[in-house]
């Protein structure tokens, strides 16, 4: 009876698991939502399913998912049982063919170095033969002198070609090993991958009877993201802005992006979704200035920071580094060298740092030099997705709004709307290849009017600067971002677009320019000194010019200074100022000119300090 039972078990068990097959899927990437961290993959796949169950294998995807993102969409008279996700060791990931090609040239110059080792070393043991074995005869024997002359000239006729061949091979040697340097750094700087398996999703359906199917899958992946750029052009100050308005999207998800559709998000699913909660405020002792210490430790005055990235163990440069302002869209990437430069607003920041196969490092900016050290090469763990998994929240809307470009050809992306995030579907299909690089994804183009106003401070800086205003800026769906700046066709550098912080008018500081010239003179006739009793005065005067040599007009704002008394035994006196603005409390003049082109303005100031003869000012 035992054995009918068991027996019976056996055909149940055999005939359940030659009901479900193990099939394979080809899938392919339709369409990528960038986040300003992370991506959502939207794959696609179609197939023919078979009566029962059947285990669907979808491979060749990211390793780095988020396993709760997770999503399978069927098409089809069938249901879906399962998800599973599970990394793959067996399989790489397809590599590019430029890299293949260098490791294969590489191999070649390791090959060949090694030959001219072995080459080199066969040298070296006959030199150290020919050199112990100098002496000819026995010890009792003599020699004539022409077998001493044949003995002598074959010794350095031998030793003068062994140590040309050794010069020879180190030579080469040297050659090989400077090819093999250049290919190292060519491989750092396609970003090669040190995480190269792969990963899978096995999806078990169950079909009544043999119909086709088709597979929507989406999930999320970590390392990816975007962060704006912008390109400025003024062609005169009588004329609008042009401003184009680009992304630096880059990935090192494990997976290529090919002819994909793009959308690009200003959502972070990385960030908490949950508002602060205000918790009982207590008063103690104390409390009040140690708040008051931490708040007072602020980054201050940095506008820029610039360093090196290197790996922690090796100390080498990493070329193509991300660096970002973490929770804003300013970022850069860096050089050849490792280094970066990123323009930054003055307000308290930290800059994430991100390589392929490294660690991401935060970084408190509090110092304009910041060299940072990535280490920590990231593993990937296994994990396993049982049943269907909640999608993460849409970051697209559905209002569309069309490109003010109206240069060229302008591309038609669209612009869509939710209250918290905007999003840019992009027209044309793009290529991101998984290699860490950045790719610039043209976003949209916009004619902007603007205003403009110089400014100068000649006491400080005899240079007159240009910045732009622009109303109505929150309708153009702009986003903080580093800005190449060209004025009258020639490049003058970068400048920060910082929206966070601005006001109803949006002003982007656009540099120096050198057609404005700004003078500061002191007047020797009218700057005295006089002693009266205990006391003595001083008099300073100053004569400050603006020239325009521009052929537009232009307007400006100079400003210049009084001082201020902090102590009763110190006066100013007999304040003098021509056509300014005098800010009581600052003491700070202001002189608000509109100058016609090649026109020249003069203007000046003059104060007197009288304080105690036996006392030193600085009054200049």
């Amino acid at each position: 009876m035992k054995k009918t039972v068991l027996l019976l078990l056996s055909l149940a068990i055999c005939s359940l698991l030659s009901a479900q097959e193990t099939q394979k899927v080809t899938s392919n990437i339709e369409k990528v939502t960038v986040f300003l961290r992370g991506a959502q993959v939207n794959r696609t796949a179609k197939t023919s399913l078979k009566t029962g169950k059947t285990e669907l294998v979808f491979k060749d995807i990211s390793p780095n998912i988020d396993k709760t993102s997770i999503q399978v969409k069927g098409d089809g008279v069938f249901t879906i049982l399962s998800v599973v996700h599970q990394l793959n060791r067996l399989e790489e990931q397809k590599r590019r063919d430029e890299i293949l090609q260098l490791e294969a040239q590489k191999r070649r110059q390791q090959e060949a170095r090694q030959l001219q080792n072995a080459h080199l070393s066969v040298c070296r043991q006959e030199k150290a033969m020919l050199e112990k074995n100098q002496s000819i005869g026995g010890a009792n024997n003599g020699v004539s002198t022409a077998e001493l002359r044949q003995a002598v000239d074959f010794q350095r006729q031998r030793m003068t070609e062994v140590l040309l061949q050794e010069i020879e091979k180190n030579n080469a040697i040297a050659v090989i090993d400077s090819v093999l340097g250049k290919i190292e750094l060519q491989l750092k700087a396609l970003n090669q991958q040190k995480e190269l398996s792969t990963s899978e999703i096995h999806v078990t359906v169950s079909a009544a009877a043999a119909t086709s199917a088709g597979f929507d899958i989406t999930y999320y992946v970590k390392d990816a993201g975007w962060f704006a750029n912008y390109d400025l052009r003024v062609k005169d100050v009588s004329s609008p802005i042009d401003l184009s308005f680009k992304a630096n999207v880059y990935q090192s998800s494990g997976e290529d992006w090919k002819n994909v559709q793009l959308t690009l998000s200003s959502g972070d699913p990385t960030l908490s979704g949950f508002a602060p909660e205000l918790e009982p405020w207590m008063l103690r002792f104390g409390y009040q200035q140690q708040v008051q210490r931490y708040n007072s430790q602020g980054r201050g005055g940095i506008t820029q920071v610039s360093g090196i990235v290197t790996d922690q163990g090796s100390g080498e440069p990493l070329i193509g580094a991300t660096v970002i302002l973490q929770g804003t869209t300013i970022g850069t990437f860096t050089d050849l060298n490792g280094r970066y430069v990123l323009n930054i607003p003055p307000t308290p920041a930290a800059l994430e740092v991100l390589y392929t196969g490294y660690t991401s490092s935060v970084v408190p900016v509090n110092t304009p030099t910041l060299n940072i050290a990535l280490g920590g090469n990231m593993m990937l763990n296994e994990v396993v997705v049982t049943g269907m998994r909640a999608q993460r929240p849409n970051m697209l809307g559905s209002a569309k709004k069309e490109s003010r470009a109206d240069k060229s050809i302008p591309m038609k992306n669209e612009e869509s709307y939710q209250p918290t995030t905007v999003s840019f579907a992009i027209e044309l299909p793009y290529t991101i290849l998984n290699d860490g690089k950045s790719y610039v994804v043209d976003i949209k183009s916009e004619t902007v009017p603007a205003e403009y106003e110089y400014f100068a401070a000649p006491k400080l800086d005899e240079n007159a600067y240009l910045t732009a205003y622009i109303t109505d800026w929150q309708d153009l769906n702009l986003l903080d971002g580093e800005v190449n700046l060209f004025f009258e066709g020639a490049y003058l550098g970068k400048s920060l677009l910082d929206t966070r912080n601005a006001g109803d008018t949006l002003d982007i500081s656009l540099g120096q320019d050198k057609n404005i010239v700004v003078k500061r003179t002191k007047l020797k006739e009218f700057s005295v000194r006089q002693f009266i009793g205990a006391n003595k005065t001083d008099t300073r005067a100053f004569e400050i010019s603006v020239r325009n040599n521009k052929q537009q007009p232009i307007r400006i704002t100079v400003q210049d200074q009084f001082p201020i008394s902090t102590n009763k035994d110190i006066s100013v006196e007999d304040l003098r100022y021509e056509g300014a603005e005098l800010d009581p409390k600052t003491q700070i003049l202001s002189w608000k000119l509109d100058i016609a082109p090649r026109e020249e303005r003069k203007f000046g100031l003059r104060y007197s300090v009288k304080y105690p003869k036996r006392e030193v000012l600085v009054l200049e």
